[in-house]
Parts: structure tokens; sequence; C-alpha cells
């Protein structure tokens, strides 16, 4: 069993995993989506003035990497709305009752 699933615990330890809401999804994406344009556009530029696409590759790749140290983690930011669960209901299954005569073959 996965030790690490949301209210386990582990030598005393309780372990929860945040998740996050649908509003951080959200703001999650317009971030990350303005991180990397941004990061787009200066690359551009900047390789442009440089006269070098690796140039702009570094600058592009640092605002992949600083969109996904943003966007990735659930920060406390992304779980400011959770939702409302209802309590579990106990269900009960019926068995329907089986017959005690012998199981007839339809034959073709």
């Amino acid at each position: 069993e996965w030790p690490l699933r949301p209210g386990s615990t582990m030598l005393g330890i309780e372990f929860k995993i945040p998740e996050m809401d649908f509003e951080g999804q959200k703001l999650a994406e317009i971030l990350q989506y303005v991180i990397l344009g941004l990061f787009g556009i200066v690359g551009f530029v900047w390789g442009y003035l440089c006269e070098s696409f690796e140039q702009t590759f570094y600058v592009v790749s640092v605002g992949a990497f600083v969109a996904s140290m943003v966007v990735l983690p659930p920060w406390p930011i992304y779980r400011t709305s959770p939702l409302p669960f209802h309590p579990a209901e106990m269900v009960v299954k019926k068995v329907a009752p089986q017959s005690k005569g012998k199981a007839t073959k339809k034959r073709n």
C-alpha cells in the first residue's frame, strides 16, 4: 500500500497531500501562459540583439524552468477556494436470492 495517500500515517506522522482547487488550476494556467509569453518575447528580443539563437534558447529555457517552479507544486495560493464535499454515505448492497433448482440450458 502506498504510504503517502491522503490522511495516512507513517512513524506517527500524518501525511497530507495538498491538491489544487478549480480556481487554483485556472490561476496556474494563466500564470504559465504569462510567464512563458514574457520569457519568449524577452528571449526573442535578446537573441535578435545578440544575433544568436542560442541566447534565445537559454532565455526561453529559463522561462520554462521558472514557470514549472511557479505552477507545478501545489502552493497555498492555488488552494484558496476548496469545494465542500458531502460526507460519505454507507451503501448497502442487496444480494438477489439464488434459486436452489438446477439451471437449465436452452438447446438450439
